[in-house]
């Protein structure tokens, strides 16, 4: 009786241990294997700590792409903005449960559900690309966040929009608790359409002329941030009067044109010095007493330099295919020196948030940070500025789009 007690509990275990073992041979994980710049997320959806310690080592960047029914997406880690590595899972689903109490209390008609595989907090910072199976008739977008218990919606993450044949939310996500969506900023837009269709002008034109005043409104407040990266404010197509595909404009002659970070001929290498380059980061232009009452007003005034240097002029050494975000990225944190920053990867670039605690708009709606090199503003990002020897760096804080740091360009000049 006690062998057969012992052959059917034997039996159990083999048979448990089958189990197991074919479970874990299901799950498919991104683990222990040398990270690439852009990676498929498994069938699984998680990505393994092993991972993530390896970037945060590097300091690299790398993207990981998804994609559903409804959207694909891609999600940009930074290496140096890894903390902690941990296992995450980085699958996301549509969602439409609460989809019409969203277009009711957002009055947008124009709305995306989805949510996270994996609801825990993220303790690195990230940025998330979602580009959308349709068309937005749109310029701006918000993330805003579903309360089950309340039944109310909340924004939480603002968002930058390119439409072109479909249409491409860039946001950074940390919480992903619960139930988002993408709100489209216009929400008249729809309406408009059908009006024109219907032949009801009178009601048509008046729309029009209150969403053509939301969308210059919303285009000057953004202005900022696409021309640093580069992206022309114009609806237009890649190679469209000499753009790339990022749409930047044609580079003026016998200026340095962009590189792709990303592509392997253009990998950093940081086994050889390539040269040396200056660099300063200023806010000569926060000084100005009207300037500074704005900074004040918005709780940034301890963050003013008495002579608007938060960085002094300083040579420092770049290796090869570095670019002016790779040096300024070394030197800030080698000097403690607080710096913001997100990767939009359709602009394949990196766009400069905050220094110092100084951010976008804490000057007024026309401020943020800008770069020049031996003196000239490239209408591109910073990512994309491939350095050589000799080259002068500045990065200067304006406050009126350019135009009060010899920007001509975006002030419309050029």
């Amino acid at each position: 009786m006690k062998r057969k007690v012992k052959k059917i509990l034997t039996s159990l275990l083999t048979i448990i241990l089958m189990l197991s073992l074919m479970a874990c041979g299901s799950k498919e994980v991104i683990k222990d294997s040398k990270i690439s710049l852009n990676n498929d997320i498994p069938k699984s959806g998680i990505v393994d700590a092993s991972i993530f310690a390896q970037l945060m080592e590097s300091k690299e960047m790398a993207m990981f792409n998804g994609k559903n029914d409804e959207f694909t997406y891609q999600w940009m880690f930074i290496g140096s903005d890894i903390k902690e590595p941990e296992d995450i899972n980085l699958l996301i689903n549509p969602t439409n449960k609460n989809l019409d109490e969203v277009k009711k209390q957002s009055k947008s008609e124009l709305v995306q559900g989805f949510s996270f595989n994996e609801s825990k907090e993220l303790k690195s910072k990230t940025a998330l690309s979602i580009t959308l199976n349709k068309k937005w008739k749109c310029s701006s977008a918000d993330i805003y966040k579903y309360d089950e218990q309340e039944k109310t919606v909340k924004k939480v993450y603002g968002a930058t929009v390119e439409t072109s044949d479909n249409t491409i939310v860039n946001f950074s996500v940390k919480d992903r608790l619960g139930e988002f969506y993408i709100v489209a900023s216009d929400p008249k837009q729809e309406a408009i359409d059908k009006d024109e269709k219907n032949g009801n002008s009178e009601t048509a034109q008046s729309e029009t002329s209150q969403s053509k005043k939301s969308q210059s409104e919303k285009k000057e407040e953004s202005s900022l941030l696409k021309e640093q990266l580069g992206i022309n404010t114009e609806k237009g197509t890649p190679n469209e009067g000499g753009k790339d595909k990022y749409l930047t404009d044609p580079i003026p002659e016998g200026k340095p044109k962009p590189i792709e970070w990303n592509e392997a001929s253009n990998k950093v290498d940081k086994s050889k010095v390539a040269g040396y380059c200056t660099l300063s980061i200023r806010c000569d232009t926060l000084l100005k007493p009207e300037n500074r009452k704005v900074a004040i007003s918005n709780g940034k005034g301890d963050m003013i330099p008495d002579d608007g240097v938060i960085y002094a002029t300083k040579k420092v050494k770049f290796y090869k295919n570095e670019s002016v975000f790779d040096v300024l990225l070394r030197e800030v944190q080698e000097q403690k020196i607080h710096m913001e920053f997100s990767m939009t990867p359709i602009y394949n670039s990196n766009y400069i948030e905050g220094i110092n605690n100084l951010y976008e708009f804490d000057g007024g709606e026309l401020s943020g940070w800008m770069y020049k090199v031996n003196g000239w503003y490239p209408n591109y990002g910073c990512s994309r500025y491939q350095l050589k020897d000799g080259d002068v760096i500045e990065w200067v804080y304006t406050c009126d789009l350019g135009r009060d740091v010899g920007c001509e360009w975006m002030g419309g000049k050029e």
